[in-house]
């Protein structure tokens, strides 16, 4: 089951000072007795959120830590099959989930902290 991000609403994921080094980080929060691993990245200056995990397989796209980008530093790439995805929407451009996307996942930047809010559906 993925995070419900209204029972989630108002946890402080990360701070922004945690994205410096490989402008992503892998959370992992902890809802009762579930774990999900959400990725936060930055992105010409803005700050979006994703379930980390691939629409082709359902494995995180990380598998070296906060390392979430290819080597061009232009998409965030699933490290198992290669796929290729937007950073701004989580768009798939390239790879075996070709035309699928990334479930983004709702938060706010206030100050240095990235907080999670509701989700707007």
């Amino acid at each position: 089951m993925l995070p419900d991000p209204n029972e989630l609403a108002g946890r402080v994921l990360c701070q922004v000072g945690d994205l410096a080094a490989t402008k992503a980080k892998d959370v992992i929060i902890k809802n009762g007795d579930e774990q999900h691993s959400i990725m936060v990245v930055e992105w010409k200056g803005e700050i979006r959120a994703f379930v980390n995990s691939c629409p082709h397989a359902r494995v995180p796209l990380n598998m070296l830590g906060d390392t979430f980008f290819d080597l061009t530093g232009s998409y965030l790439l699933c490290t198992m099959h290669g796929a290729h995805f937007r950073p701004t929407d989580g768009y798939c451009t390239r790879g075996p989930c070709r035309g699928k996307s990334l479930q983004p996942f709702p938060i706010k930047v206030d100050g240095d902290d990235v907080i999670i809010v509701q989700d707007a559906d």
